[in-house]
Order: structure tokens, then C-alpha cells, then sequence
């Protein structure tokens, strides 16, 4: 085996008169090893010419690059050298993609499934505490507004001779009161012996009544 010399002198197969190069050896840049190496040819694109290569020194696969004349190995770290470089390591980065080894990727999806653990998470502490918190702390439902306004337009006329709340007074089921912060509330259920539960505009509100009798 010898190097041809002309215009097929970067060849180094005694089989360059094969209709395919592929398998064969060729010189080319290798740019992990920094040097103008041996490289087998993997793949050839149009007019038979190389496009990927194997390094046989250092068995990294990229695209063909012609040699580098001694000036430009001699400066080292040339634009075109690093280009090359990001360029390997694009490729590098996509096949460990497509293959799943990417550490990077694996570390976003384990990020996104703590996202959603975690507002998954927040959701139940959210709606648990709300149904910890008191009655008279609960903001009200829309079941609870639309009952309101039905009643509301289905005693108007009483409305008016709504009682004053409070607490001393006691009230008991089907009543109509007037509180000083929550407005016109019907009394909907008795919590209790000292306590009622009241229907206003804003939601329901336990309260106390009938204190000191």
C-alpha cells in the first residue's frame, strides 16, 4: 500500500480504481487530534466525493476535511478550525439527542416533571386550605351568589323589614337579617345552639346569636 502521487495523491488504498471510495483511506484534518491524519471514508456524496469520515487514531466520526497546509496547523487555532469544532460537536449533540444519552435533556424532562409535581402540589395545598379555612373566611361560590340573587328577587318585599343583626338577637331558619358589613343575608341553617349559618351576597357567613339568653 503507497501514496499515489497527481491529482488522487490524498488517497492512500491500493484499491483507488474502486468505483466507491467508501472504505477506503484518505489523509484529512482531524480536529480533536490537531493534525492532518489517516481517515477511513464512511460516506460519499455527490461525485463520489467524501463527506463523512472516521479518524483512525482517535475513531471520531465527522465530515471530511482536506489537510491543513503547516502554516495554518502551525497558528493552532484558526476561525475555520473552531468552526469545524462546534460543528462536530453539533453533530455530537444531535445523535445523543436522537439516541437519548444527552445528559441536558434528560435534566430538562426531570425539571419539567418537578414543575408539575410542584403545581400539582401547590393545587392541593391551595384547595385544602381553602377548605380548612372558616366559613366566615371563605370567598363565595357562584352556587351560592346564584342562590342568593334568587332569593333576593323572590322576597323583595320582605327585604325591607329585614332585622338588624345581632349576635344577642337570636334568628333562627327562613329569616331575613341586615348586617352592618355584609348587607341584606338570609338565615339558611341553624349551626348549632349559638350559632346560624347566613346566605349574603358575597357567599355564606357562620354567625353568632342568641348570645347571653
Amino acid at each position: 500500500m503507497a501514496i499515489t502521487d497527481g491529482p488522487n495523491s490524498l488517497f492512500i488504498s491500493s484499491q483507488s480504481k474502486s468505483s466507491s471510495r467508501v472504505g477506503n483511506d484518505i489523509l484529512a484534518y482531524c480536529n480533536r487530534c490537531k493534525m492532518n491524519l489517516t481517515h477511513t471514508i464512511v460516506t460519499c456524496g455527490a461525485n463520489n466525493k467524501p463527506e463523512k469520515v472516521l479518524c483512525n487514531t482517535c475513531k471520531s466520526e465527522k465530515l471530511y476535511r482536506s489537510p491543513k497546509s503547516e502554516a495554518e496547523l502551525a497558528k493552532g487555532g484558526t476561525r475555520e478550525m473552531e468552526r469545524d469544532e462546534e460543528q462536530d460537536l453539533d453533530l455530537d449533540a444531535g445523535a445523543k439527542r436522537l439516541t437519548g444519552d444527552d445528559p441536558g435533556v434528560k435534566k430538562k424532562s426531570k425539571s419539567k416533571a418537578k414543575a408539575r409535581k410542584k403545581d400539582d402540589s401547590d393545587s392541593r395545598a391551595s384547595t385544602k386550605s381553602v377548605a380548612q379555612l372558616p366559613l366566615s373566611m371563605q370567598a363565595g361560590t357562584s352556587e351560592d351568589i346564584a342562590q342568593f340573587e334568587a332569593r333576593l328577587s323572590a322576597q323583595k318585599n320582605n327585604v325591607s323589614q329585614a332585622k338588624e343583626y345581632k349576635a344577642s338577637v337570636r334568628f333562627k331558619t327562613g329569616e331575613i337579617l341586615n348586617h352592618k358589613s355584609f348587607g341584606i343575608g338570609f338565615v339558611v341553617a341553624e349551626s348549632g345552639l349559638n350559632k346560624i349559618e347566613v346566605l349574603f351576597s358575597k357567599g355564606r357567613k357562620l354567625l353568632a346569636t342568641g348570645l347571653g339568653q
